[in-house]
């Protein structure tokens, strides 16, 4: 096998230990060998030979190839970054909005308890308003009953009456032309 230039693709793609876009492009490169390779059994029915590899790595490492490669590379670490973010957000949302329910049903908890503890109070209340106004009007009805019916309560108030009628009547005399 005779000697080959030294193309090493992955100086090319990979610039440091921390490249994870140039990781992806010599992955992404990978890929297009063996895509090549199985291409090449496909056409030739054989395996290609170190000969048949110079032409795809010489048109592997130009610098338009090189760039498409890491823009590849680019394209589906955003996307798989975009996919794992959407995901975290969505559970973040729902973890969130679990607590708010929590937070909302344990504050509706408590305030139906406060009702029901007031809501019973009322009750009493309204009870003790009923029975005060009924004691009330059964302290006026006694009161006029002996107010009124008391021989001289009855006949003192009936004759004032008649006499406030009569007095004015007398002191004013209706009569019937002054009216307009």
């Amino acid at each position: 096998m005779a000697e080959q230039p030294f193309y090493s693709i992955y100086d090319k793609l990979i610039t440091g230990k921390d490249d994870v876009i140039g990781m992806l492009a010599y992955s992404i490169y990978k890929q297009h060998k063996i895509e090549f390779i199985e291409d090449f059994k496909r056409k030739k029915g054989k395996c290609p030979e170190d000969s048949d590899f110079e032409y795809f790595i010489m048109s592997s490492v130009t610098p338009s190839q090189l760039k498409k490669y890491r823009e590849s590379a680019r394209a589906i670490l955003s996307e798989n970054v975009a996919a794992a973010v959407q995901d975290e957000l969505l559970r973040i949302d729902i973890d969130f909005q679990k607590s708010i329910d929590s937070v909302v049903k344990r504050h509706t908890d408590d305030v139906e308890k406060v009702v029901e503890k007031h809501a019973i109070s009322n009750w009493k209340t309204i009870g003790l308003n009923i029975a005060s106004s009924f004691l009330f009007s059964i302290l006026l009805v006694i009161v006029f009953i002996f107010g009124f019916t008391t021989e001289s309560g009855l006949r003192t108030k009936t004759k004032a009456v008649i006499e406030t009628i009569h007095e004015s009547q007398a002191v004013h005399p209706v009569d019937s032309t002054s009216i307009h």
